[in-house]
């Protein structure tokens, strides 16, 4: 396959959140909505870095979600030759790659692994979902 993809691991967001929000929070994996909301998130935190020439491999990224987990893809076989350039894009070699626009890179999905900026700012923004699931009354 293709496609780029990653986990988001509710349970690395969960145990983010936590530190942020001091009270009960409610159970991630049990809510798609809210990992799909946060999904969304982590594409819009991540856009900047991916490559662009045309943009259908910007356009390209979704959230799809399973039973056991939320993804996010980058390479749709309808979106242009997304599906193999996604790959070849994000595995690509930067010390030897002439980048068309400034800021992107391969392996763009790093940008929202715990321990990145991008990361705690997706954790900031899944505090404040969380907080307001919770004042919903979601669990």
């Amino acid at each position: 396959m293709a496609e780029v993809r990653i986990r988001v691991y509710a349970r690395d967001i969960r145990s983010a959140v936590k530190e942020r929000v001091q009270k009960p929070i409610i159970a991630l994996t049990k809510n798609p909505d809210v990992m799909r909301i946060i999904g969304n998130r982590a594409i819009e935190i991540v856009t900047p870095y991916v490559p662009m020439k045309s943009g259908d491999l910007r356009d390209s990224a979704y959230v799809r979600q399973t039973s056991r987990a939320t993804q996010l893809v980058w390479g749709h076989p309808s979106i242009g030759k997304t599906f193999q350039y996604a790959s070849y894009q994000h595995d690509a070699d930067d010390s030897n790659w002439k980048r068309t626009t400034p800021g992107t890179k391969s392996n763009w999905t790093e940008e929202i692994m715990p321990g990145s900026p991008g990361f705690e700012e997706l954790a900031d923004y899944a505090a404040s979902v969380v907080v307001e699931e919770i004042e919903r009354g979601n669990k």
